[in-house]
């Protein structure tokens, strides 16, 4: 298969938790920038339970589909209580050496009858570039979970796929069942890709190398970090590596997890990969906390649970000459460790992307602009995130920036009116408490009703009887 780029261009949601429909284009989609290989940057802002989330939580969804995985039984929670069904729908623009295309995945979900859920309906089209623009949208491959007949559409394709060899009606047949049963896509399962792959190019030539494109990045290259993923350093228990190393022969994605709290054994190939890791990041943590670097303290091999051989370890800090337990700086610096290789891939590589839910937690607000501002001038990948601070909004450009509503059935809107020598931040907090824009973006509370209502509770459980 050709290598190829690839890059989101837009986002829907439909009925997903409490956002009944929202639209995200990404920066330079959006400017009609469609072979940018430059930074693409977007940070999504609001106040809490207006949906911020919701677009990490889908993406996650999306990345584990498109990677072939099953989706946990709790996605089932996603899915709006009133309509029963979502539907998660992403535009990729992939560049292979001969042609580029606009590509769109959707995938709808409804609530199951022998499952908790199900994927109900998977489309893959796409619309070519001529050269000027991109030609009317086509779909590739339509499949239904519930579809009688053929296991997917248009009729056509699939009977050519049917007739190249002995066995795959059967084999799609067995692929659809496994999807279902595992609650995974049909499109990028293994067993549907591999039939995919090995059937003749000339009948699975328009959709074969945009299913292993699209496979191979969410694999490789997508990273979506939720708010879980920080969890384990709030507690100081343990450190998640996200990481994208390249191993000569392979390239290794993934989150290691390494105990902050007392010294991890972990295997021998865990140790290279966190050496390999921490070498790598150490040159622009230093930039980021001058005279911080990381480093291992190795207590020796040790034999593992599973008879393996191992290393005792622990994850140390080092400034000067003092060094300390990594786990005794603060949460904000070992956030940015647990994310920095990542976002050293993703401002080298046009392929990249990082998608991270509070990327300001517990980040100086001054240290954020400076990283986003670093990003926004020389970064080749995109970046995603949500955050509360609004440090951002005085430092990248207001395409970059797109705001969550009060309006569930409106969820994402750029900000109207914005000249060139406005502050988004001063108009932000504005449009607040004045309004002006086409959408509400903030659901108005009232202070004195706050302390009202606290007033009223310490009445209801006097405090001289709590427990």
């Amino acid at each position: 298969m050709p290598e190829a780029i690839v890059r989101i261009s837009e986002i829907q949601l439909k009925d997903l938790k409490n956002t009944q429909y929202g639209k995200i284009e990404m920066p330079a989609y959006a400017e009609k920038n469609y072979f940018s290989d430059k930074a693409d940057l977007l940070g999504i802002y609001g106040q809490n339970g207006s949906g911020k989330t919701a677009v990490i939580e889908a993406m996650d969804i999306i990345q584990m589909l498109l990677a072939g995985k099953p989706l946990p039984e709790d996605t089932v929670h996603y899915i709006s209580e009133e309509s029963g069904s979502c539907s998660i729908a992403v535009k990729f623009l992939i560049r292979f050496p001969e042609k580029s295309i606009l590509a769109e995945y959707t995938a709808e979900f409804k609530r199951g009858t022998g499952l908790p859920m199900e994927i109900s309906r998977e489309t893959l089209s796409t619309a070519i570039w001529n050269g000027t623009r991109f030609e009317n949208k086509r779909t590739l491959i339509d499949y239904s979970s519930s579809a009688d007949g053929p296991v997917f559409k248009p009729k056509y394709r699939f009977e050519s796929l049917a007739k190249s060899g002995e066995d795959i009606r059967v084999n799609l047949s067995v692929a659809k069942k496994l999807a279902q049963k595992n609650t995974a896509s049909f499109l990028f399962s293994q067993e549907s890709r591999s039939i995919f792959l090995s059937a003749p190019e000339d009948i699975t030539q328009d959709y074969a190398p945009v299913i292993e494109a699209l496979y191979q990045y969410a694999s490789l290259n997508l990273f979506v970090i939720s708010s879980a993923h920080s969890g384990s350093i709030t507690t100081s228990s343990r450190l998640p590596f996200a990481f994208r190393l390249n191993l000569g022969n392979r390239i290794a994605k993934g989150d290691l997890m390494i105990r902050l709290d007392d010294p991890s054994v972990i295997s021998k190939d865990q140790f290279q990969l966190v050496s390999q890791i921490i070498e790598e990041m150490n040159a622009v943590l230093s930039s980021l906390i001058p005279g911080l670097t990381i480093g291992i303290h190795n207590f020796g091999e040790q034999l593992r649970e599973n008879g393996t051989t191992g290393y005792r370890i622990q994850l140390i800090s080092k400034r000067g000459e003092v060094v300390i337990p990594l786990k005794y700086e603060s949460e904000g610096i070992i956030k940015i460790i647990s994310v920095l290789n990542v976002m050293m891939c993703v401002y080298n590589n046009p392929s990249m992307c990082l998608i991270i839910d509070e990327l300001d937690a517990g980040i100086f607000e001054y240290l954020l602009g400076e990283i986003l501002s670093v990003f926004e001038k020389g970064a080749k990948g995109q970046l995603i995130f949500t955050s509360h601070n609004l440090r951002a909004l005085e430092m990248i450009h207001k395409r970059s920036i797109l705001f969550s509503t009060a309006n569930p059935a409106n969820r994402y809107i750029r900000l109207q009116n914005v000249k060139s020598n406005n502050n988004l931040r001063d108009m932000y907090l504005r449009s607040i408490t004045l309004g002006g824009q086409p959408e509400e973006i903030y659901e108005e509370t009232d202070s004195v009703e706050i302390g009202r209502a606290f007033r009223r509770a310490g009445k209801a459980v006097p405090y001289d009887k709590q427990d």
